[in-house]
């Protein structure tokens, strides 16, 4: 999702790998609440980098994150951890942004595409719950 307000972040933390500080193959981009979450957990949270296609999804219409049945058997405990530690799932901070999101589509403000571009597993969200009607 679309963040306007990130941070520059360690994947793998300065206190555990100090001579990752500065390697640029270490640096994520994260909203910072959700960088002090993971701490110095490290590689005890999913790599960003490394999810595979439609791992998540959005439910409609409560707007929590949950994991898809694409997240391969051995990566599914360290996709959970991650959900529940970093508070994707449903933490109110995530909620009423993409709330935000979703009331603009709603009102009309914003198209699908545009949604795709700005929140794209709500846009998502939106596209399966169509094809089910």
């Amino acid at each position: 999702m679309y963040e306007p307000v990130g941070t520059v972040e360690h994947y793998l933390s300065r206190d555990n790998y100090r001579n990752l500080a500065y390697e640029w193959s270490n640096l994520r981009f994260a909203s910072a609440w959700i960088n002090s979450c993971k701490g110095t957990l490290d590689d005890q949270v999913l790599d960003p980098f490394d999810l595979g296609e439609d791992w998540f999804e959005i439910l409609l219409p409560s707007l929590q994150l949950v994991l898809t049945d694409k997240v391969p058997e051995q990566q599914r405990q360290k996709a959970q951890f991650t959900l529940e530690r970093l508070r994707l799932r449903d933490d109110e901070r995530v909620l009423r942004q993409r709330q935000s999101w979703y009331q603009l589509y709603l009102d009309g403000d914003l198209t699908l595409q545009g949604l795709e571009k700005k929140a794209p597993l709500i846009a998502r969200a939106i596209k399966k719950q169509q094809q089910a009607n």
